[in-house]
């Protein structure tokens, strides 16, 4: 005997229905979650969790809740990501409870239901009727909420404290977007993080917010700064206990809609294109790199600290700006026998591993103290000299992974090298053209340095030597 599957309309959705069909756009995706086990039992399998918004209309969208192995759940986040316009056959249709704490770790939506999705018993999959497809492409770029809801930046920071533990709606340009970074949490979980800013009509400043869900880190690559309009339904104000102040953040409850078709949104770009440059806040956040795109020789680089950095040094403000400079490797000290060329750093508090010692010694730290098996990140920690037709720049440092990526060996390779191959290496890239990425740091009045700190490094092939050439020739 075959069995009926009926389609259904989030609206028309009741508790308990039987074998139902629900299409919609997915709107939000969270990380799946892992649950370690407990039991300590031999190739147990692993269960995971993952949770999407789904919408099919303008007035009506729930949350779903995916329940299977690690290995199902993982696929289907990788298969259904943001605006995919899927069916859900056989759902569990349940009620939302009244003061669910599980609430607070969802997204605020208009159904009063929730699907729930577990391996073996229900299914999700692509739809392909064109026509619905259609229908539904265009919810992605609709707010999520009434635009009679939205609060200023202005508004926000001038009413920050009484604000406190409430959620607002906010809408804004983007003015920064930062690199991927990985982030190590102190009891060894891995993490992607990627840091933005924005502003809007009612401020000359901007705010930083940190996305952690990995289908937006991947979809803020193409976000472009003073162009892409986000609508930020329930951003939370709370305590950062890191920051010790109160501060706006992205929560689990936030949803995100991207360039929101909405005459607000069109107007609120036009007014913050006609502002002057914003100047980034954080100096740990790096600019995603294809954002780097301003051109300067080393005579305007040291004109600029000269000029800003006496105005503001008294301050203690730092300068910070982001370059591009065309220039000649003159000097890498990878043949050097300084013992800080390679740093061992613990992966959870951060603070360096002195040589000869296996961790931190941190005793607030579970590697330091002994409680957890010590775990240390290697890196480069390289300094080197550059030189166009203007001068020089001394003493530049270059860190990490992006060295790796620039002469393809791991620090750990390295360190394991003899000094005639490093000398080697170091021959392959003296004195030859590279287009340089940098973040330039002003002194302060207790730093009486300017900080030189190469992002990137590519070589400039004999073809392209005299186009950049021109370039350089032709800055003012």
């Amino acid at each position: 005997m075959s069995t009926t599957v009926w389609t259904q309309r989030l609206n028309n959705l009741q508790p308990g229905i039987q074998n139902s069909i629900v299409i919609g756009i997915i709107i939000q995706s969270a990380n799946p979650r892992i649950f370690e086990s407990n039991s300590g039992k031999f190739n147990e399998i692993k269960r995971a969790v993952w949770t999407f918004t789904l919408r099919d209309s303008p007035d009506d969208f729930l949350n779903v809740t995916v329940w299977g192995s690690s290995k199902y759940v993982d696929s289907l986040f990788n298969k259904f990501t943001l605006g995919s316009i899927v069916e859900i056959i056989s759902g569990k249709v349940t009620s939302r409870k009244v003061d669910d704490p599980n609430e607070t770790f969802l997204p605020t939506v208009t159904s009063q239901l929730n699907i729930t999705v577990n391996e073996g018993n229900s299914l999700i999959q692509n739809h392909n009727n064109q026509k619905i497809i259609a229908q539904l492409e265009p919810l992605l770029k609709l707010p999520t909420k009434s635009m009679n809801s939205l609060r200023s930046l202005k508004f926000a920071l001038e009413h920050i404290e009484e604000l406190k533990d409430q959620f607002i709606d906010l809408l804004v340009v983007v003015t920064f977007i930062g690199e991927i970074r990985d982030i190590i949490s102190r009891d060894g979980r891995k993490f992607k993080c990627r840091s933005f800013e924005v502003t809007d009509h009612s401020v000359n400043k901007v705010i930083s917010f940190q996305l952690w869900d990995l289908e937006w880190i991947r979809l803020s690559e193409l976000w472009e700064t003073r162009k892409t309009v986000l609508f930020l339904a329930d951003i939370r104000i709370g305590y950062d206990n890191f920051k010790k102040r109160i501060n706006m953040s992205i929560a689990k409850k936030t949803l995100i809609t991207e360039n929101p078709s909405i005459q607000q949104a069109i107007d609120l770009r036009l007014a913050v294109s006609n502002k002057p440059e914003f100047t980034h806040t954080d100096p740990y956040s790096i600019p995603n790199l294809k954002c780097i795109t301003s051109v300067m020789t080393v005579q305007q680089i040291t004109e600029k600290l000269n000029t800003q950095s006496s105005t503001l040094i008294e301050s203690s403000e730092r300068i910070q700006f982001f370059v591009i400079l065309y220039a000649t490797l003159t000097e890498i000290n990878l043949d050097s026998r300084d013992e800080n060329l390679i740093t061992t750093k613990c992966a959870l508090c951060k603070r360096f591993v002195k040589k000869g010692q296996d961790s931190c010694m941190n005793l607030e730290c579970p590697s330091g103290n002994g409680s957890q098996k010590p775990y240390n990140l290697i890196s480069f920690n390289l300094k080197l000299n550059l030189k166009d037709n203007t001068g020089y720049l001394i003493g530049c440092r270059f860190m990490g992974n992006a060295v790796e990526q620039f002469i393809g060996f791991t620090a750990t390779e390295f360190q394991a090298m003899k000094e005639e191959q490093r000398m080697e290496i170091k021959w392959q890239f003296l004195s030859f053209k590279y287009a340089v990425r940098m973040q330039i740091l002003g002194p302060t009045s207790s730093i009486n340095q300017a900080v030189y700190n190469i992002l990137s490094m590519t070589k400039i092939e004999d073809s392209e030597d005299t186009f950049f050439d021109n370039i350089v020739d032709q800055l003012p």
